[in-house]
């Protein structure tokens, strides 16, 4: 009897101090290992990103090159700022010329509206001129005509001939010069001789020796006269 209880004594198993150890270690490794689940990856997370792209990253990885770039945002905005106003710059500069060039072209027309006013007007004066020996040449005939009893058939003819031209003249704006009665005016008349006359104020017109003509404000010829003295 006493040798099977001291058998058994001998065979019941202890506990395991060895064992428990690892047991409490384990448990202590859990335990950490659970306190820093959210650290580890974290400090992998670019590698990671790298070497397999996808959607199940930790929070906190954000990648910084979605972060806005405020000052690169100011320099684009201050680029567009300087071209927005060179552009108007040169918008005003262009504006500029082309007024300029109307105001020139306005004045151009002006000016050649004038030129060619005075050119053709210039053109009428210088004809008429170059008729009024032809119209003096009439007078002449009609005056001998006149003192010539048997010549009325010409005296009509001629008479015709000259009113014919004078009125075809007269369209072109040519006007005669009143001269025989009136008072001498140097800017109209040109007096060749002065004589005595009783009967004629001084300064009056006694006699035309030549017809004076003038188209509106220019003259063509000055009538030429005789006027009483002042004697």
């Amino acid at each position: 009897m006493d040798l099977t209880n001291e058998r058994n004594e001998t065979t019941t198993p202890q506990p395991d101090e060895n064992s428990a150890a690892e047991r409490e270690a384990t448990d202590q490794s859990a335990e950490c290992k659970a306190d820093t689940a959210c650290e580890a990856p974290v400090e992998g997370c670019e590698s990671e990103k790298q070497e397999s792209p996808s959607d199940d990253q930790p929070a906190g990885c954000e990648p910084d090159a979605d972060q806005p770039d405020d000052t690169s945002s100011d320099d684009q905005l201050e680029t567009l700022k300087s071209a927005l106003a060179q552009c108007e710059k040169q918008r005003d500069e262009y504006l500029l010329m082309a007024q300029r060039a109307t105001a020139d072209y306005q004045n151009f027309k002006r000016r050649n509206n004038t030129v060619r006013a005075d050119a053709h007007d210039e053109g009428v004066r210088e004809t008429i001129a170059a008729m009024l020996p032809v119209a003096d040449n009439l007078d002449r005939a009609i005056e001998a005509a006149r003192s010539d009893s048997g010549s009325e058939g010409l005296l009509s003819g001629v008479e015709m001939t000259r009113r014919q031209l004078i009125d075809i003249l007269t369209k072109m704006g040519l006007e005669e010069i009143p001269a025989l009665g009136e008072h001498f005016d140097p800017n109209l008349h040109n007096a060749v001789m002065r004589t005595h006359d009783e009967n004629a104020e001084p300064g009056q017109i006694l006699e035309v020796y030549q017809k004076g003509y003038r188209i509106k404000d220019r003259i063509i010829r000055y009538a030429m006269v005789r006027i009483a003295s002042e004697d």
